[in-house]
């Protein structure tokens, strides 16, 4: 599997290039670090980071490809980059805000030691309804994996 980082504005870095980057060199800070992931050639899913520099934070959002779905992908790319934020972003936290019917991912997050610190009541509306939004969190130092 091939790991590819995109700023916003979609310019390809490669972790090897990132990690020779020095931020005071970087002028314009990404919002967004993207990390697409690839089998073959082909994006089968990506974990993006917005960023939050100061309070060395970032919010988390991941997508794998309906047909690469339930064969351990999702967890690998996930393991990959919470890796990656922790130990090359220096980042303390990452927050994640799932919906509430979203059960996989839920167990996902919790797998990998994310804990449940909030809700925003009937933040989502799918399907005919309003659902809550769950927001959850993990330390550098509550890493599992």
């Amino acid at each position: 599997m091939e790991v590819k980082i995109l700023d916003r504005e979609l310019v390809e870095v490669s972790f090897e290039d990132l990690n020779n980057f020095s931020e005071t060199r970087m002028i314009n800070l990404p919002r967004k670090i993207v990390l697409n992931f690839f089998d073959k050639e082909k994006v089968i899913g990506f974990v993006s980071f917005e960023m939050r520099y100061f309070n060395k934070n970032a919010y988390i959002t991941y997508y794998l490809i309906p047909e690469e779905r339930n064969k351990g992908k999702g967890k690998k790319i996930l393991n990959l980059a919470i890796d990656f934020a922790f130990k090359e972003l220096n980042l303390e936290r990452i927050t994640a805000e799932v919906y509430e019917y979203n059960e996989k991912s839920i167990r996902l997050l919790e797998k990998f030691g994310f804990q449940l610190e909030g809700r925003i009541r009937k933040g989502k509306y799918h399907d005919g309804k309003y659902h809550d939004i769950l927001i959850y969190g993990l330390m550098k130092e509550e890493r599992a994996g």
